[in-house]
């Protein structure tokens, strides 16, 4: 069946406009009265998670020369979107907590808040943000290896000067943002280094240099609106970077005040001329002599230059009208004497009514595995039921073959908002979608998503629930190794045979463990690589059954003859981890002490006597979780193994103490190095494919080790 519909619309994500009066209650504050006005406007954001962070960052930190590209903050190039170190590439991109998420220990709170606030991740170089690690802010140090614009000593990171005020913003916003309300961390920038692992980033006085050296570019400013867009917060510090001054060096409030900015028509058409009303006052005997309106269709091109007219107080200039779905930007400089302010705004063109033929989900889904309209360009109707970034699902009421794929849209719309789509309708791989649609309207927001199908796990596999939400319950994982190949699958199995559950990057990710009991997992079902599997979407699509499943060791690793470090899949109770009755070591070792560690408190350390040379056997019993649950007694084997002095004799190591950067002679080729730190953490892998292995990294002083294939070096790194 079609229909012919005419439809207003009135909204379109994710580049909403800024109200004009959004810092209106800050104009006349300065210090802790400002700070408090402005954590009070930017608080209570909407919160995406970890993973669907890295979608924002794709578009908010997109390279404006190639969009299929993103900037890295700290080396300045531009590099693949696609090209993200999902399994620790070097060269590839990952999400660098500006305010490093170590400093106030935002897991604490959740995977979302500070965690996974966009306003606060940068994409970086995956070794670079390896190298900058949790250090805090300063000027001065070496000169990095990789960013060659960035600076570091045992405990500071100076970026490259084209991001310090990005990164000082960032961390001005932190602070604003996060003050301790409940379930979220009290960050603090303060005048000094050394922090870690306080709520605490330094060094304040260097950060506010850096804000006045590296001012607010188009780049800076069309992220904040991408993440405004997403968040429905601002970066005040970005809009106005003379805040920071306001709040921490005692600066008093400007001379000139836009005591009121208003737009002629808040909702313009095509037709529409704008007029943009400023009311411009003064705190000094000069009034406001000009004032000048400059505007574009991008922060790159802000091209033209209106004079604007004066009645009083009231300043006015008219922007032309301009095309449907444009996003106006602009900007208001007044002068009074010697001063001069500027005000920025922006305000969206609405988009011209439909007028056109809708064609019902289902009947685009036909009744066969390929769409009878395959090929032809039509328009549809539904509900967002999946958010990807610019993927997504839509669906048409609650039945079999209501739902469909749209793949690359120009828009970012959200879970629950009703849309139309035009495009050609088209069967990539045998899933039906709409890919890189002509248009996606919005028209509202908020409305109820349709109830998922209830399935067996053993009734995935059917073209009736292609696009469609389902929900399987009562499951068990069977698998969930998450090596490479898996790309994020793990199975389930409710008795009626296995399925696939997709974790998705820009969606959720579940920590599935085989064994473990699930209550419910709701999810689109979708068709690709030539398997059934049901894509998660939020943290609520996994609905997790009474947890009866004890600690599982993850792994053991001796560092030395007295010191075993122990990792189990989940934090373990206190009183338990440290009864050292509940281990045992093979070949007459013996455990006189068990600690767990302060912050990761999966971890434990034991500490024993007698290790033998070799093969030994720990064996865990008794052992509880955090709810009670036991450990089955487990048993795992590993290999300590000590240096013989002709061992040691062929190996040569130099310099040693050193800085992070030395040679190895002696090993043999092709065998597998790993440089751990003193809690046995890996932290550089390589292969030996010359005599000489050459080491250069970003290390702190301490002890550290080097773990090959058939022995075990330490070295000391001194700074």
């Amino acid at each position: 069946m079609k229909q012919t519909f005419y439809l207003l619309l009135t909204l379109c994500m994710p580049l909403i406009a800024q109200s004009p009066d959004y810092y209106q209650t800050t104009l006349q504050l300065t210090g802790a009265e400002l700070e408090d006005a402005l954590h009070d406007i930017i608080k209570n954001h909407n919160e995406f998670s970890y993973s669907s962070a890295k979608q924002i960052l794709k578009d908010s930190d997109q390279d404006p020369n190639n969009t299929n590209n993103v900037m890295l903050v700290y080396k300045g190039i531009s590099i693949p979107k696609s090209s993200f170190a999902s399994n620790s590439e070097s060269d590839y991109w990952n999400r660098e907590h500006v305010w490093a998420k170590s400093h106030g220990n935002f897991t604490n709170y959740s995977d979302l808040g500070a965690y996974s606030d966009a306003h606060n991740l940068k994409p970086c170089d995956a070794s670079v943000n390896s190298s900058r690690g949790y250090k805090d802010f300063d000027n001065g140090g070496t000169q990095h290896e990789e960013a060659t614009g960035c600076n570091y000593t045992s405990n500071t990171w100076e970026p490259r000067d084209e991001s310090k005020g990005d990164v000082a913003r960032i961390i001005f916003y932190m602070h604003t943002r996060y003050s301790g309300d409940t379930g979220e961390p009290n960050l603090n920038a303060v005048d000094f280094t050394s922090t870690f692992p306080n709520a605490q980033m330094g060094k304040l006085s260097t950060l506010l240099e850096w804000n006045e050296q590296d001012p607010v570019d188009a780049f800076e400013r069309r992220r904040n609106d991408v993440i405004y867009g997403w968040q429905n917060n601002r970066n005040p510090f970005v809009d106005y970077p003379q805040l920071a001054n306001r709040i921490w060096n005692n600066a008093p409030s400007h001379a000139i005040q836009f005591e009121n900015i208003s737009l002629g028509n808040t909702a313009p058409n095509e037709d529409d001329v704008q007029t943009i009303n400023a009311e411009i006052t003064t705190n000094i005997s000069s009034p406001v002599t000009s004032a000048t309106l400059t505007w574009g269709t991008s922060w790159y091109e802000l091209n033209n230059v209106v004079s604007m007219n004066s009645l009083d107080d009231i300043w006015a200039a008219n922007i032309p009208a301009q095309a449907a779905g444009a996003n106006i930007k602009y900007k208001i400089v007044a002068q009074a004497g010697s001063y001069e302010n500027t005000f920025y705004g922006n305000y969206k063109v609405m988009l011209n009514p439909f007028d056109g033929t809708i064609t019902s989900i289902q009947n685009i889904q036909g009744t066969t595995e390929d769409s009878p309209f395959q090929g032809q360009t039509v328009s549809t109707t539904g509900i967002v039921t999946a958010s990807f970034g610019n993927d997504f699902y839509i669906q048409n009421g609650a039945g079999i073959r209501s739902g469909i794929y749209v793949y690359s849209a120009a828009v970012f719309p959200a879970l629950g908002d009703s849309v139309i789509v035009t495009g050609e309708v088209s069967e990539y791989n045998s899933l039906t979608e709409f890919a890189f649609p002509d248009d996606v309207f919005i028209l509202t927001s908020n409305n109820p998503i349709p109830e998922p199908i209830a399935i067996n796990t053993g009734d995935l596999a059917n073209e009736d629930y292609e696009g469609v939400l389902v929900k399987v319950t009562n499951l068990t994982v069977t698998y969930a190794t998450f090596n490479f190949d898996d790309y994020g699958a793990w199975k389930v199995n409710d008795g009626t045979g296995e399925c696939i559950i997709h974790n998705t990057e820009e969606g959720f990710e579940y920590p599935a463990v085989v064994a473990e009991q699930i209550g419910s997992v709701t999810g689109v079902c979708n068709f690709n690589f030539g398997e059934w599997k049901i894509d998660l979407r939020t943290q609520d699509d996994v609905e997790t059954g009474a947890d009866t499943n004890g600690p599982i060791i993850t792994s053991v690793d001796p560092l030395n003859q007295t010191t075993i470090i122990v990792l189990f899949s989940e934090t373990v109770s206190i009183l338990t981890a440290e009864d050292i009755s509940n281990y045992s070591v093979s070949n007459g070792a013996t455990v006189i002490n068990a600690a767990r560690h302060p912050f990761q408190s999966n971890k434990v350390t034991l500490t024993v006597e007698n290790m033998f040379t070799g093969a030994n056997t720990l064996t865990i019993s008794n052992v509880e979780d955090m709810l009670g649950n036991p450990i089955i007694t487990s048993d795992y084997n590993f290999n300590y193994l000590a240096i013989s002095s002709e061992e040691i004799s062929k190996i040569k190591m130099y310099p040693n103490p050193n800085s992070g950067a030395f040679n190895i002679d002696g090993l043999e080729l092709n065998e597998f190095v790993e440089i751990k730190n003193s809690l046995g953490q890996t932290i550089k892998s390589y292969r030996v494919v010359d005599k000489i292995l050459k080491i250069d990294l970003n290390l702190e002083s301490g002890l550290y080790l080097i773990k090959t294939e058939q022995k075990l070096l330490r070295f000391i790194v001194s700074n």
